[in-house]
């Protein structure tokens, strides 16, 4: 969630805090590198032979891919508000 952190936070309309289209872009990259990894870890665990390094790889799978749901619920959350 790094990227949350570099954000700025430009306007606030109406109670409603408002990003640049630099902004949403970034957000678009990290969900786009959150369903990568999601993939990638699911594709390793489901290659590998060894337990415990399957059951690693498959939680980060499910890590990445909790990650890359709360942001999207939560952008486009924000999306029906404006």
């Amino acid at each position: 969630m790094q990227v949350l952190h570099k954000l700025s936070l430009t306007k606030c309309e109406g109670g409603k805090l408002v990003l640049t289209s630099k902004e949403l872009m970034h957000l678009e990259d990290f969900l786009g590198m959150e369903q990568c990894c999601a993939k990638t870890m699911s594709y390793l665990a489901s290659n590998v032979q060894d337990a415990q390094v399957k059951q690693m790889f498959q939680q980060f799978s499910q890590k990445s891919q909790q990650n890359f749901q709360t942001m999207s619920k939560h952008l486009n959350a924000g999306q029906n508000l404006q």
